[in-house]
């Protein structure tokens, strides 16, 4: 899964399935879904602007490539290095999440370094 991610810059992505299948949502900027489908090589779909994306790849994997339509283009992700949370202080992650402390440190030791993740085994 590549966690959820949308461009800061009004920049439009257009993303080319090469191989593999996976879902697909999208989500606008007024917080609802306007795409969640099934992709396999071969398609192709577009990000308008300020939406947000993620892409989960199914078991045998999913490989794509994204043309972004602005010279130095800005991505934040919702996980890894340059997450939102990292923002947030623990006593807010655990109020607004409803969790205890072990929970919060939980939560964001894992999603500390990577915007892609896999899930469990």
């Amino acid at each position: 899964m590549c966690s959820p991610g949308f461009s800061c810059d009004s920049a439009l992505q257009v993303t080319y399935i090469v191989r593999g299948s996976g879902r697909v949502q999208v989500v606008g900027i007024d917080g609802k879904r306007v795409l969640e489908t099934t992709l396999r090589g071969g398609n192709l779909f577009i990000v308008p602007r300020f939406f947000v994306v993620s892409k989960i790849a199914d078991p045998e994997g999913m490989e794509w490539f994204s043309i972004i339509t602005t010279p130095d283009p800005i991505f934040t992700h919702l996980a890894g290095s340059i997450a939102p949370w990292k923002a947030l202080s623990p006593e807010v992650v655990r109020a607004s999440c409803n969790v205890d402390s072990d929970v919060e440190q939980q939560f964001r030791s894992k999603r500390d370094k990577e915007a892609i993740f896999f899930p469990p085994n």
